[in-house]
């Protein structure tokens, strides 16, 4: 039987999710917890679209190696000597092993483990050793080495990103990225270098993560963080301070810096992201549907790449940027670590309670035991609060019923 999103969920859940936000119902547990949903979102999301996949400063300096997995499938991400970022699939062309099992420095070519076969950093192959009875395996001819390169597989960075799109069928990256751009009033990202990588796996469903796209939760989740409800709502309006903006592949929560109190411990003596003259500052926490978020403040740049491993396990890969010598000079240490503590937690533990990402993951790893129950069928969205986690989980439905 075929796969669909209408056999696994039904029309008539499908059509609760699509309804206006005020009488909407979200994603059932199913959606959560199913093996059969999760294949269903590999094949007809993430393979569809720009997938955030790695950061540039993964592999730094050119042959730097990589394997990842996308949408399911082996990928290798190779920086070339000619210092472009690469993506092929990680499968020999001989009997299908994996070529690249673990990262690799510096290395000069690509060498699968089984049979020896060899290709370039640009995926070309350059041995097939004793195939033929010669040693480089290549001088009978019996092979086309032209045809025989490892497989290639849609590859775009953006600024410290890099992003995978398996069918190669999505738009440039630039245009992919441009709400972005324009949202951000062409803040210099490109200023900014990276200062900490971590990497936090977590017992939850990857869309745990973009359901939490909202303020509502801060004041109880977040606590001590977020101290007062006032910190994110307008008690006379009823309104939050920040607007939830929706644009294609991009969802942002903009606060509005001229009436909304500022965030506590929010001020450093790290250098400022540069704006182009008489370009209004801007600093907004972004989501890049399916799985990158990019929360730019006024003095550097926190980041997750959420990957989907199983329906309840997930890993943030984390990356954090600053502007110039702000990101190593012992001199802004205070300031990097008040950010740090702020997103890891004085303990910089998954296993604790005390920084934002931490204290996400523990509500995210109960939720996802919680979708276990058919009780978790029936859930809302509040119309104040919830608009981009009512836009993200439409999209979501947009690719897998097309």
């Amino acid at each position: 039987m075929v796969r669909t999103a209408a056999r696994l969920l039904g029309e008539d859940v499908i059509e609760a999710v699509r309804r206006p936000i005020e009488s909407a119902r979200g994603l059932p547990a199913l959606a959560y917890t199913s093996e059969e949903f999760f294949e269903l979102e590999q094949q007809k999301y993430f393979a569809r679209t720009w997938m955030g996949v790695a950061y540039t400063c993964d592999i730094p300096d050119p042959g730097d190696a990589m394997p990842i997995t996308v949408a399911g499938l082996p990928i290798i991400l190779v920086r070339t000597h000619e210092n472009e970022i690469k993506a092929f699939h990680n499968v020999c062309r001989h009997r299908a092993a994996m070529v690249l099992t673990e990262p690799c420095k510096k290395a000069k070519q690509l060498q699968c483990p089984y049979p020896a076969w060899a290709w370039d950093l640009d995926g070309r192959l350059r041995a097939a050793p004793y195939f033929d009875g010669s040693k480089s395996g290549l001088e009978e001819g019996f092979l086309d080495r032209e045809s025989l390169g490892l497989v290639s597989a849609n590859c775009a960075v953006w600024h410290h990103w890099i992003f995978v799109n398996l069918a190669g069928n999505a738009p440039p990256i630039e245009q992919h990225m441009q709400p972005l751009t324009e949202l951000m009033n062409g803040a210099d990202l490109g200023a900014t270098r990276v200062a900490e990588r971590v990497d936090w796996e977590f017992q939850a469903n990857w869309k745990m993560s973009n359901d939490n796209w909202e303020n509502y939760h801060h004041m109880w989740a977040h606590y001590p963080i977020y101290t007062k409800v006032t910190d994110d709502l307008d008690l006379k309006t009823r309104k939050p301070w920040s607007v939830s903006l929706q644009n294609g592949a991009v969802m942002s929560l903009k606060r509005d810096s001229k009436k909304a109190p500022p965030y506590p411990k929010r001020e450093s003596n790290l250098p400022m992201i540069p704006f182009p003259d008489g370009a209004e500052r801007v600093t907004a926490p972004n989501l890049v549907l399916p799985n990158v978020e990019i929360t730019v403040v006024r003095d550097n740049i926190g980041s997750v790449i959420i990957e989907p491993l199983a329906p309840d396990r997930s890993v943030a890969r984390m990356a954090f940027f600053f502007v110039g010598d702000g990101a190593t000079d012992p001199a802004y240490e205070e300031g990097r670590n008040l950010n740090f503590d702020r997103w890891l937690g004085e303990s910089r533990s998954p296993a604790a309670r005390d920084g934002l990402r931490n204290q996400d993951m523990r509500i995210w790893e109960s939720q996802q035991i919680a979708r276990r129950s058919p009780a978790a069928d029936e859930v809302v969205f509040s119309p104040v609060w919830e608009e981009n986690v009512h836009y993200f989980q439409n999209q979501l439905l947009d690719y897998l019923t097309a």
